[in-house]
């Protein structure tokens, strides 16, 4: 029998070589992540498989070794890997599926993509990315029904995804009797994404929906809306937006002082008629309750140059520059104030 002295010794040096070969692995997945992002790709795989003799199981270098290999085309061996995180339940199997999905969708296997995705979420219902890019798959399959169901659970998980509130409005943009759903999604998504080429897309069909900057005729105007035969609910909605562009005085206000008061009354109108609602769908309680509130605070000049961000720029910096304060007290009524 060894000498206890031994056996705790040999004990000893195991525990650290282990703990050694864990930090090397450690090191070789950052410097493969480095190298990925360097455009390195073939480089970065080679890091990844050294870390993989070390942890042949560690879930962030099969991982990384996967979404390297997709980068070089090398989708049937990237897929092994991806597996394996699925098959052995790793603790970002969620991500794996949503990999694998891209991928199937990315190839034009829609079936497969969707039949991916659902696996994904039965496994892992919580987990938002995979409700996301299941909407883009059905939008892309023509299934806007399927893919707003998915956008809303998106949302519920994440209200602050931004490209959910951005696929959300696209898809109700395609429907003009859906066009308060979009506006509101719209002004949602452009509060948390203000300056990116997105942005300027999203502020254009905001300008479409709101006839902004198009001259009113004098005399009389006639408004008309497009019935909406799925959600009657948004008729009257959708006639405040009609309503809004017709404001006294809206003619004489700059582009975004119109875009102000429409908004405020829109939001009034909408929130007002929430109220009386008994049975709200998720856009009531999502969308309309929340921007009601936001309606009747004092922030909706500063959220009127935040939608209008990507039109002159520089004049709503030296805005928002000069009202310092508004912008920090509405950073905290956004935070105390969630999504319901």
């Amino acid at each position: 029998m060894k000498p206890l002295t031994l056996i705790l010794l040999s004990l000893f040096i195991s525990f650290t070589v282990l703990s050694q070969d864990k930090s090397k692995a450690s090191v070789l997945i950052t410097e493969g992540v480095k190298l990925h992002d360097a455009g390195k790709f073939e480089d970065a795989i080679v890091k990844y498989k050294e870390a993989l003799e070390l942890e042949p199981n560690n879930p962030t270098a099969n991982y990384e070794i996967a979404f390297s290999l997709l980068s070089t085309k090398k989708t049937k061996e990237a897929i092994t890997y991806i597996n394996k995180l699925i098959d052995g339940k790793a603790p970002n199997a969620a991500s794996a599926y949503d990999m694998l999905g891209s991928i199937y969708d990315n190839e034009g296997n829609t079936d497969k993509a969707i039949e991916t995705y659902k696996l994904g979420i039965k496994a892992y219902p919580e987990y938002q990315g995979l409700y996301y890019n299941l909407a883009i798959t059905y939008v892309r399959a023509g299934k806007n029904e399927e893919a707003l169901q998915c956008a809303t659970k998106s949302l519920q998980i994440n209200p602050k995804h931004a490209s959910s509130h951005r696929l959300y409005a696209v898809i109700n943009m395609a429907e003009p009797a859906n066009k308060i759903a979009a506006l509101l999604a719209y002004c949602n998504f452009l509060i948390l994404e203000t300056t990116s080429e997105r942005s300027v897309k999203a502020y254009q069909d905001i300008k479409k929906i709101l006839n902004l900057g198009v001259p009113k005729t004098e005399g009389t105007n006639n408004i008309t809306i497009s019935s909406n035969k799925k959600n009657p609910s948004y008729d009257a909605a959708n006639l405040a937006i009609s309503m809004a562009s017709f404001s006294p005085g809206i003619a004489n206000l700059s582009e975004t002082d119109q875009l102000e008061l429409q908004l405020k009354t829109i939001l009034g109108i909408v929130g007002e008629l929430s109220e009386k609602k008994k049975d709200k769908d998720f856009f009531w309680t999502f969308y309309a309750d929340y921007f009601y509130k936001l309606s009747k605070s004092e922030y909706m000049p500063l959220i009127a140059r935040i939608v209008s961000f990507t039109s002159d720029q520089e004049e709503k910096k030296k805005w928002i520059k000069e009202h310092e304060k508004m912008l920090t007290d509405y950073s905290v009524w956004e935070s105390a104030t969630p999504h319901n």
